[in-house]
């Protein structure tokens, strides 16, 4: 009975947490791996910049920033399942790369040079107010699939009608 008890009680908690992730954000949806080369190039990164993943999923793209010469690339994942993947697979590239188990509405966006995000509409407006109160001029925000409301993009990058959009924002230009 105990073991039941506990595996029911741990799935609760599994779920609970994904359906949190998912009303605070975004679903865990993962950005399509054809489009990882596109988010490079439009996250256009420097040697030293820091980079923030905001609904880092299972760290795929975590890795793909790895390449790159940014000097901290930080994932942020408030899903159970999906952080506990990003930690196992980014673990071992430490301390340029991490995974954070915490609610990026609750952090300081001062410090990034590019944030890269993949979230819902709504999300997308919460953030929008955050980006331009914390986001140093220059920062370059990287949205897939949905813009940021009442920003103009400086690049819309959409090569075929049935390709994914990806937008460009540089913070101090909107």
């Amino acid at each position: 009975m105990f073991i039941l008890f506990s595996v029911i009680t741990i799935l609760f908690i599994l779920i609970a947490s994904a359906a949190y992730a998912g009303f605070r954000a975004a679903p865990w949806v993962p950005t399509w791996g054809k489009d990882f080369e596109r988010v490079l190039r439009l996250a256009d990164l420097k040697p030293g910049e820091v980079v923030y993943e905001l609904g880092a999923g299972e760290g795929r793209l975590l890795l793909q920033f790895a390449r790159t010469s940014a000097a901290k690339i930080v994932g942020f994942e408030i899903s159970l399942v999906p952080y506990a993947i990003a930690w196992l697979r980014i673990r071992r590239l430490h301390p340029r790369v991490s995974v954070r188990f915490q609610d990026f509405f609750k952090i300081d966006f001062r410090d990034a040079n590019v944030i890269f995000c993949f979230l819902t509409p709504p999300a997308m407006r919460k953030l929008q107010l955050k980006f331009a109160a914390e986001c140093k001029p220059g920062t370059r925000i990287i949205s897939y699939a949905f813009s940021i409301p009442a920003w103009k993009p400086e690049i819309m990058d959409k090569p075929r009608p049935n390709a994914m959009a990806i937008y460009r924002y540089i913070v101090g230009r909107t």
